[in-house]
């Protein structure tokens, strides 16, 4: 029993020091921003999210010092990392436009049905943890109204309708969910970081192999992987082979 304990109070404090280590290591890095030290900054956020942090302000904040320092492809990386956690927060959306602005390259995406790309947005609004929430809401609702009917307390017009729409609503927000869940754990993206990337047609380094150049901070799905090299596909469909140390995934 005392070996637990002891080893109960060893993990304390080594968690209590971790936490004062993130602590102070975030609280220089936001120094050196203020100080227009934009590197040092980096390489103490970077610190951070090597310990396993993840946070969106942390993201911001390394997004903001990567744009600073004019580096646009990580830039870009940190702030879609925070999107991933709070998708509809207006200074992460306002600096990633903002950055991509600085993006050389620019990849017309083939036009959709606009009922698709209305779903997109509306599917790209919500984190997963969010989406259950609202699924499970506008269950409970419908559950405790038609309880409240069945009891004779509740007496409007058209209530089973009401009922059945937030039933519906339940279901289509579950399947956004379900939608959502399959597109995060089959699509792999990430955000090319070098100045410039050559794509080749197969994973090895030849001149007359080159398909296409891209640029630092375009967004791209990695389809497979092999010793150093991803193939990639782009918004507009073009495929190839890059190293893939030329790559930051998200």
């Amino acid at each position: 029993m005392h070996k637990w304990i002891s080893v109960f109070i060893i993990n304390v404090v080594l968690l209590t020091a971790q936490q004062a280590e993130i602590d102070s290591l975030f609280m220089q890095a936001n120094q050196a921003m203020d100080e227009q030290s934009y590197r040092q900054a980096v390489i103490n956020y970077e610190k951070i999210l090597q310990m396993g942090i993840d946070h969106p302000d942390l993201y911001y904040n390394l997004g903001n010092a990567y744009y600073r320092m004019g580096i646009y492809g990580q830039a870009v990386w940190a702030y879609e990392k925070g999107l991933q956690f709070t998708p509809r927060d207006p200074d992460l959306n306002f600096n990633l436009d903002l950055t991509n602005t600085r993006v050389r390259d620019r990849i017309e995406v083939p036009e959709t049905f606009f009922l698709l790309e209305f779903y997109r947005s509306i599917k790209n609004m919500f984190t997963i943890q969010d989406a259950i929430f609202l699924g499970a809401l506008f269950l409970v609702i419908s559950a405790l109204l038609f309880g409240l009917e069945k009891m004779k307390w509740l007496r409007i017009p058209f209530s089973s309708r009401i009922i059945g729409s937030f039933i519906i609503l339940s279901v289509l927000v579950h399947g956004i969910t379900l939608d959502k869940y399959l597109a995060l754990s089959e699509v792999h993206e990430g955000i090319v970081v070098f100045r410039e990337v050559e794509a080749f047609s197969a994973p090895f380094r030849r001149e007359d192999a080159v398909l296409f150049r891209i640029h630092e901070g375009v967004k791209l799905e990695i389809k497979q992987k092999q010793p150093e090299w991803i193939e990639i596909v782009l918004l507009d469909g073009k495929k190839g082979w890059i190293q893939s140390k030329s790559v930051r995934e998200l």
